[in-house]
């Protein structure tokens, strides 16, 4: 039996949605309701029923109706398009009514009533672009709008799969711009690995790929299955949630250097929606409870979810027209919670002072109503006192949501909060986890039985790939402090949060004085920035990745600029922090210098200039603070943290997962400890939960672990070759490969080399690997040659560097690439090839492998002829079944040879009709192969000839779309003139005989 994309996935998906209540309707009915108008994505006869129903209060005409549809086609297929696409999405079109001689908003859809709407899904949705014609496998449209666009590999096909959906989809997106204005997100699915990511023209690779992984709001019990094809359409594509992304959950976000879109992944989605329901629910008095926990590590898009929830409760009218109040505790998080909230486009009010807050409360009689930024730091305990004794909030649909509550939320604070809000609802997010008395605590803040109001942890942030581990290890252990004296500074940090009056700031001044002077002795900060400016250079810069050094203060951070500019280039550092008046001289002067050098006085244009260039560009290299960016700071190249700062439990979890960001290379985040502040964490993890505990003990953990991960992995990949005599010869090198020949084995191998690779990134600089230096070049070279025989990829194509850097410098500094593209050449077929073969037929299944992976990359070279397609399918069975030990050598090479003498016999034909009318004569067979070859190769002669004068097929002839149509309809009158007994076969014939020339 064969299996094929459309019944082992494109079927599943269609059938699931039935199962959702979409409507199922077949290509050639949504061509015919198209009107084989293909330059329109839209459907624009479902589109014009539908307003009609939707608006079913107004009386809308045909040139209202028009007047919608050139406000939607007019629409530039751009990022920006895309956002006003959602903003005509959500808000409508505001029309001027021929009847009633009065504009009107005439909306695109239902958002109250989902059934009014019209959900349709089809297959094989063609589009002709901009740049070429395209055909997607699965699309789902609402009211006549394509949404959503999947398309499907065969998962039994070795050589296909997500990634290759996913390079489909970006080619279609190239092709045709103006469907993907329409489409907001796209899914890639092999049937068992599925991605979606939001449509906006990036370059290819840089999509924010992901995974759902939630039935929400179904329940899991709903399902007796819940595979992940499953959850992604019962989580993205049910009509509920769909309507509810696209309104709620997606937008254009403009940034410095780039514009990009945000879309909710799944936890987002969730937790938004448990607090606006929550909110919605208690307000309609079906519930009572107004508080709630949420929990998300670091690194997951926690304040993205803050967004998320304040702009659909801003625009639920189940809300009532709110005030949002978002509370963080620094002022260093504010231009970053300012920076994540922008692609909301709502101005986010910032809450300046005692006065202002007090302003915004007294607005009008009940409250200004909007999104307020309020920071605790501005605010001392008495200026609570005086809200508490002016103002009491009884309106109820006031929603606090407070950042890191461990810090803000608790003791004296919370409760003069409560006082002022006092009916309000409150919403505490945390990136860590609270400990055993922390648990206690926020009780008051819980409703009873709930500890969590959505909880998504350090282990499920590592199994989506959303954040990597932590390796983290101690250097210079003579200068770190001791518990005590981290704990005595801690105290210090913690109760400096909150303003103190000037004699309490003098009195904790004094307790740490001693310590502070101890970590700026000149000789200790001289000898740890030597030590670290050799690891940077040894272990962090090859893989150009980058880090970040926090210090004790701010006349630290100075100091040690000083001292690293002695030992690396001045450009590779920079120190981002804030600069006062009474500053001492070497801050003064270091701002001065830093003025002079990026030629403006302002210091937030410069802090914003630094971290644009440490995100964008090779320099800075190192960023030095004490204070900014250890919150918030969002960076993925960003790999190691060099700690030099006394830092407490929440703080220091804050602080080192900045570098838990997935990028590339990158297999976990690496904290290198100065002071000792890793040995008092490992300390507090006794006072978490146990699952809370054990969770941070997988996920931060020392660089010993790595090592080890690094020995199991080798081990692993070595043991393939047990009992293989390793003789440094061709023909040893073919013993060894003969081990991976087993599709299995070979893919098991593939699977732990690149893990290996990984691993070697993050330990390549240390002594530690030294002794293994060796067997890991040996395995590095079997993997090249394992691809290159087998695969026919050349070290270019397997793009190690995105794996590892530094094993891309171990194969150019010690591998003999060329020997091995000499004993594995890539060769053509041709006749040669065909009695070479004959002749000397291979003997061992390697040979074999070797010979089949020939021709099979020989037919994947020509994707366009259906012929060569064809072929490609039959060898790349013989290559599975020969690799699975299906078929014997000798059935495989007979099969092979069979197929090269059918490529042979092509690219004869191919060269002496001509490539045009090659490809018109090949297109014409597959179609109707009943008609002569004399007949069809004369009409693929009168055909280009024709087209040809009529001055049609020039070079790029492909990228004009009123020439590819003159071009289409060209043809097909030709074919209806002189095949009228194939009308049936008419369509799909003329698609073929285009595709063909559009190609050739």
């Amino acid at each position: 039996m064969t299996f094929t994309e459309k019944g082992t996935v494109e079927d599943y998906i269609i059938e699931e949605l039935r199962e959702l209540r979409w409507t199922y309707v077949e290509q050639k009915d949504v061509e015919s309701r198209r009107r084989q108008d293909y330059d329109e994505p839209l459907v624009t006869d479902d589109l014009r029923e539908s307003l009609r129903k939707v608006n079913s209060g107004i009386e809308l005409s045909d040139s209202d109706l028009d007047f919608v549809l050139v406000s939607l086609r007019t629409i530039p297929a751009t990022l920006e398009g895309t956002r006003r696409f959602l903003d005509i999405f959500r808000n409508g079109v505001v029309v001027p009514l021929q009847k009633e001689g009065k504009e009107h908003v005439v909306r695109l859809l239902d958002g109250v009533n989902l059934e009014e709407n019209t959900f349709v899904v089809t297959r094989q949705f063609k589009v002709e672009g901009t740049q070429g014609g395209i055909r997607a496998d699965v699309v789902l449209l609402v009211n006549g709008i394509p949404l959503v666009l999947i398309e499907c590999k065969n998962p039994t096909t070795e050589s296909a799969d997500w990634l290759s959906a996913y390079h489909d989809i970006k080619t279609y997106e190239q092709k045709a711009p103006e469907l993907f204005k329409y489409v907001q997100f796209s899914i890639a699915t092999d049937g068992e690995k599925n991605r979606y990511f939001p449509n906006s023209f990036a370059e290819e690779g840089k999509d924010l790929t992901s995974e759902w992984r939630d039935f929400y709001p179904f329940s899991p019990k709903e399902f007796e299955t819940g595979n992940g094809l499953k959850k992604t359409i019962y989580g993205l594509l049910s009509k509920q949630n769909l309507l509810e992304l696209i309104s709620n959950f997606i937008f254009a976000k403009k940034e410095t250097t780039k514009a990009t879109k945000v879309m909710a992944r799944y936890m987002q989605f969730r937790a938004s929606n448990r607090i606006c329901d929550r909110v919605t629910d208690t307000l309609a008095k079906r519930d009572d409870k107004k508080f709630g926990l949420i929990w998300h590590w670091q690194g997951s898009g926690k304040t993205y979810t803050m967004a998320f929830a304040a702009w659909k409760l801003l625009h639920s009218p189940k809300a009532q027209n709110p005030s949002v109040f978002v509370m963080v505790d620094r002022t260093d998080l504010e231009d970053q919670i300012e920076k994540d909230f922008a692609f909301l486009e709502i101005p986010i009010e910032r809450v300046e002072s005692i006065n202002d807050l007090i302003e915004v409360l007294q607005w009008g009689s009940e409250g200004k109503r909007g999104i307020f930024l309020v920071t605790i730091e501005k605010f001392r305990p008495r200026d609570f006192l005086r809200l508490k004794d002016k103002i009491e909030i009884k309106r109820e649909n006031v929603i606090v949501l407070a950042d890191e509550v461990h810090r803000t939320q608790y003791g004296d604070f919370a409760s003069l909060m409560r006082s002022v809000f006092k009916n309000a609802f409150i919403f505490g997010f945390t990136g860590t986890p609270l400990t055993n008395g922390e648990r206690n605590t926020f009780g008051q803040f819980s409703p009873r039985g709930e500890v969590y109001l959505d909880r998504y942890s350090m282990i499920d942030a590592l199994r989506d790939g959303f954040t990597v581990p932590l390796s983290y290890e101690a250097r210079l252990p003579e200068y770190h402090l001791n518990i005590d004296e981290l704990k005595q500074f801690q105290t210090f940090e913690q109760q400096e949060i909150t303003p103190l009056l000037s004699d309490e700031k003098k009195a904790l001044k004094k307790k740490v004085a001693v310590i502070r002077a101890f970590v700026k002795k000149p000789e200790r900060i001289e000898r740890i920035a030597k030590d670290l400016a050799s690891h940077f250079k040894e272990v962090v810069e090859l893989t150009e990745m980058k880090a970040m050094l926090v210090t004790i203060d701010r006349d630290a951070c100075v100091q040690y600029k000083n001292a690293l500019d002695e030992l690396l280039p001045k450009e590779y550092s920079e120190i981002v922090m804030t600069f006062n008046p009474k500053d001492p001289k070497p801050i003064r002067d270091y701002l001065a210098a830093l003025r002079k050098r990026y030629s403006t006085k302002d210091a937030k244009e410069i802090k914003d200039k630094i971290i644009d260039n440490f995100k964008e560009k090779k320099e800075p290299k190192i960023l030095i603070v004490t204070d900014m960016l250890i919150t918030g700071f969002d960076s993925p190249n960003l790999w190691t943290m060099y700690l030099d700062k006394p830092l407490r439990e929440h703080r220091a979890l804050q602080a080192i997962a900045r570098t838990n960001r997935p990028y590339l290379n990158k297999g976990s985040g690496l904290i290198v400890d100065y002071i000792g502040v890793i040995k008092e964490l490992e300390e507090a993890f006794q006072r978490y939960e146990a699952s809370d505990a054990n969770d941070l003990k997988q996920v931060i953990r020392d660089l010993s672990v790595e090592e080890t991960k690094f020995k199991r992995l080798l081990g692993e990949a070595s043991a393939f070759f047990n009992g293989v005599n390793r003789e440094n010869t061709r023909e040893g090198l073919n013993r060894i490969l003969a081990v991976l020949a087993d599709s299995t084995v070979g893919k098991k191998f593939e699977d732990t080399m690149k893990e290996l690779m990984k691993s070697y990134d993050m330990l390549s600089g240390y002594p530690f690997l030294v002794p293994y230096l060796l067997e890991y070049g040996w395995l590095v070279k079997v993997y090249v040659a394992y691809n290159k025989r087998f695969k026919k990829k050349d070290v270019d194509e397997l793009k190690i560097e995105q794996l590892s850097k530094k094993t891309m410098k171990l194969i150019a500094e010690t591998i003999d690439v060329e020997e091995i593209d000499d004993s594995y050449p890539t060769v053509e077929i041709d006749t040669d090839y065909i009695l070479s073969l004959k002749k000397s037929p291979p003997k061992d299944i390697g040979a074999a492998i070797d010979v089949v992976a020939t021709v099979e990359r020989e037919t994947g070279r020509r994707p366009e002829s259906r012929f060569m397609l064809n072929l490609s399918r039959d060898v790349s069975r013989t290559y599975k079944n020969l690799r699975d030990r299906k078929i014997g050598t000798e059935e495989a090479v007979k099969n092979a040879l069979k197929v090269s003498e059918q490529i042979v016999l092509w690219k004869k034909d191919e060269e002496t009709m001509g490539k045009e009318r090659h490809a018109i004569y090949e297109a014409f067979q597959s179609i109707i192969p009943d008609i002569g070859s004399a007949v069809t190769l004369e009409f693929a002669t009168r055909l280009l000839d024709k087209l040809k004068a009529s001055g049609l097929l020039f070079d790029g002839w492909q990228q004009q779309r009123d020439v590819r149509r003159k071009v289409m309809a060209e043809t097909r009158l030709m074919l209806l003139s002189e095949f009228k007994g194939y009308r049936s076969r008419m369509d799909e014939l003329t698609e073929a005989i285009y595709l063909a020339l559009e190609r050739a």
